[in-house]
């Protein structure tokens, strides 16, 4: 079942068609990953990031995270290896605060300590966006019709831009790399 929901776009207001629990439009899971490139120190790793390029989305053309709708029943750790494979072509390895635990009886549980939780609100996309972050390796590649321009940035080149080009982000990806940059610092 689906609802109706106005957000902002580039300061202009649409409809989307959005979940609906009840009666309640409710908010879609989404797992981002900092993709660390394999064979560096977490403080000096070059990460993968990606230019959305579907023609029918606003957001066309601006920068992200990789990651995309955490499935049901699915980990968190198993979408995070799942999408950065289907959007980069990257081999996510050490994905890193899930854990899977005992729910007493219950089953299973997953028990998620991600880097930050960023969820659009004032009219932006419902999402939550649970930020993860991992090591990959490999040669990133697009996906053709979704991404472009998928490649590893130093660290320095991802705070020049997260500074001097704010709107080239996708509003939830710059959050998720201002706090990732915040973390690194305060290891240093």
């Amino acid at each position: 079942m689906t609802g109706r929901e106005r957000i902002l776009v580039d300061g202009v207001e649409v409809e989307i068609q959005v979940p609906v629990s009840g009666s309640e439009n409710v908010m879609l899971p989404v797992i981002r990953v900092i993709v660390r490139q394999a064979g560096h120190a977490r403080g000096v790793a070059p990460i993968l990031l990606q230019r959305r390029d579907n023609e029918s989305e606003p957001v066309r053309g601006r920068i992200e995270l990789p990651g995309g709708r955490w499935r049901s029943g699915e980990s968190p750790a198993l979408c995070a290896v799942r999408e950065v494979a289907e959007e980069t072509g990257v081999t996510v390895s050490g994905v890193e605060g899930v854990v899977v635990a005992d729910g007493e009886g219950d089953g299973s549980l997953v028990v998620v300590n991600p880097l930050v939780v960023v969820a659009g609100i004032d009219g932006r996309l419902p999402a939550v966006h649970v930020v993860l972050t991992a090591v990959g390796a490999g040669s990133p590649v697009p996906e053709s019709g979704l991404t472009t321009d998928v490649r590893w940035w130093s660290l320095e080149d991802v705070q020049r831009a997260v500074e001097s080009d704010p709107n080239g982000f996708i509003p939830s990806s710059r959050a998720a790399l201002v706090a990732y940059l915040a973390a690194i610092d305060s290891d240093t």
